[in-house]
Formats: C-alpha cells, structure tokens, sequence
C-alpha cells in the first residue's frame, strides 16, 4: 500500500512538471520565492548535465529556437531540460561552452577533493597553503568562465582579485593555524579538531576579498538602474553598494554547507561516538559524502539567497536617478 502511495505520487510529480508550460528564456519556477530559486539552481547542478555530449548541447540548443515552428513534436518537460541543460553548460553572453570543471553541474564534483583535504585533520601550515591557493584557483576559473562578458574585465582586476584572494586565504588559515597550536590552555586532540574548521573563515575572507577586488569598478563608478517599466533610470552607486556585498555574503553562505558543517558533523561523530577511534579509515569517506552533499546542497542555496534582479526604493537611490516609480531594479550579478 505504501509504495502504490509513493508510486501514485511520483506520477503525479511528474504529471505536474509536465504540465508547466515552456517559456524560451524563462525559468521554469517563480524566480521571486526563495524556494523557486533554489529549484532553479538545483536543476542547473544536476550531474546528468555533466555528460551531455558538444551533439547534444547542439540539439538543446536547436531545439529550444526551433520549437516554434514545431510546436508539437516536442513536450514542454523535454524543452525545458533542453533550455536548462543550455543554462547550466553554455555561456549566456559568447554562447560558447563552458569548461566542465567550472560549470554549474562541473564545479561541485570538481571542489570535493580539495574541500575535503582542507577539511581534514592533520594537515602543516604549507599544506594548508597550498590546499587554500589551489582551492582560490579553482573559485578564480569559476568567476571568470562564468563572468558577465558584455563588461569588460581587465587583466589588473583578474591578477587583483586573484592573489588577494589566495594572499587572504593563506594568511587567516595559516595565522588561525598558529594561534591554534601555540595555545596552551587547550589538548592537542582539541586543537587537532579545531584545526578542520580553520577552512571555512579563511575561504569566507577570501571571497569577500575577491568579490570586492573584482568588482570595485562597479563601487566607484555606480550600476546601471532600470525603472519598473524596463527604461534606463540612471547609474547608482548605492545600488552598486547593494549589489556587491549581497554577492559577497552569498560568497560566505555558500561556504558554509561545505566547509563548516563537514568538520562540525566529524566533530559530533568523533566525540559522541566510537566510529572513527575504531574505525580511523572511515572518516575519508564520510567526509568526503558529508562535502558532496554539502555542495550540492550549498551552491544553489547561497545563490538563490537574492534574487538576480533586484528591487531599490527610490528614496534611497541618489537624487540624479530618474525614478518613475517606488523603486528601481538592478543586477545584483553572482
């Protein structure tokens, strides 16, 4: 009875994904709740976009401009995959694809080696270096295969961005890290333990630093704003304010399902239980399920934390902005 149950309503889930209506360049869910941007951004990290041949993208992408002309040789669901599988692996601005790694559905299983090394107990102060310059890499090819290419990014602000982020990293974790050891008031299981979590603020620092650096243009020279009907307002500096520190707190919130959560579950585990003192070679794997999921989970929940367009109230924009109504709108960016 109780699988009928579940039977019943995986076919009505599925009858209820089929049935929304494809939109050539919409989003399949309401992209102003929170819960319908996080489904937006769980399908464009789903692994089975990782397989999906230069052919097939190609016939994603004929399909979703031809659909018109054949309205009925294809159903909305299979549209929609196509239009998310062209999301989630090519480039908006240049239409070209973008290099797997660095891909929505590429990064997360790309991150996991790297985030479960810094994560892991044990390691010296030149591994940890070396494990949060790699892991900047990584972030720094991720900003910029998926940078708005309309905007024009200069080489001092990608070398910039760049080792201020790795300088950042290496210099909170490696500080933590020696504050750490040199603490007497601790044991050396203790400070063994806390070591794991010394990732998760120095990669948070990092990309503060990196999104800052980056983006600083935008800072001093102001966004451009759009009235509600979709005319040009004006260029706000406020907006611009808005916009890159909503991206860097989505950089530290998407930090934390990843490299904060991983370490304190290993924590509960290690002192609650037996598992890993009987057990030592478990706690790789464990850690590294415990970082998997933590991507997948921590990428599209970071970024569906603002929407991608967001609203200003026109008394808090400048006085040169040309409102014409409550508010103005602006791309935060991610």
């Amino acid at each position: 009875l109780y699988m009928s149950y579940k039977l019943s309503y995986y076919n009505e889930y599925k009858s209820y994904l089929s049935s929304m209506v494809f939109v050539q360049g919409g989003e399949k869910w309401d992209q102003t709740t929170l819960l319908g941007r996080f489904k937006h951004f769980v399908f464009m990290v789903h692994p089975k976009y990782l397989f999906y041949s230069s052919e097939k993208l190609s016939e994603c992408k004929n399909m979703i401009k031809g659909y018109k002309d054949s309205p009925n040789k294809y159903t909305d669901n299979e549209l929609w995959n196509a239009q998310y599988a062209v999301y989630a692996r090519i480039h908006p601005d240049t239409g070209d694809r973008v290099l797997l790694p660095f891909s929505m559905p590429g990064f997360s299983p790309a991150c996991v080696p790297v985030c479960v090394l810094m994560i892991m107990p044990g390691s010296s102060s030149l591994m940890t270096s070396v494990y949060q310059a790699f892991n900047q890499s990584m972030n720094a090819g991720f900003n910029y295969c998926n940078r708005n290419a309309t905007k024009e990014t200069t080489t001092t602000q990608l070398v910039a961005g760049y080792f201020g982020a790795v300088g950042t990293a290496v210099g909170v974790a490696t500080g933590l890290r020696y504050k750490i050891n040199t603490t007497k008031l601790i044991s050396s299981g203790v400070k063994r333990t806390m070591g794991t979590f010394l990732a998760f603020p120095a990669t948070a620092c990092a990309s503060i630093v990196n999104v800052i650096l980056m983006r600083n243009g935008e800072l001093f020279n102001g966004v451009e704003v759009l009235n509600e009907d979709g005319t040009l307002a004006g260029v706000s500096k406020v907006a611009a304010f808005h916009a890159v520190s909503s991206t860097a707190l989505t950089r530290v919130v998407m930090s934390i399902p990843c490299l904060l959560v991983p370490p304190a579950l290993n924590a509960v585990i290690e002192y609650t239980t037996p598992l890993y003192k009987k057990f030592p070679r478990t706690r790789l794997p464990m850690t590294a399920l415990f970082t998997t999921l933590g991507l997948y989970l921590g990428i599209p929940l970071a970024v569906s934390c603002f929407p991608q367009y967001a609203k200003l109230s026109a008394d808090k924009v400048e006085s040169d902005v040309l409102c014409k109504g409550k508010y103005v709108i602006y791309n935060k960016g991610l």
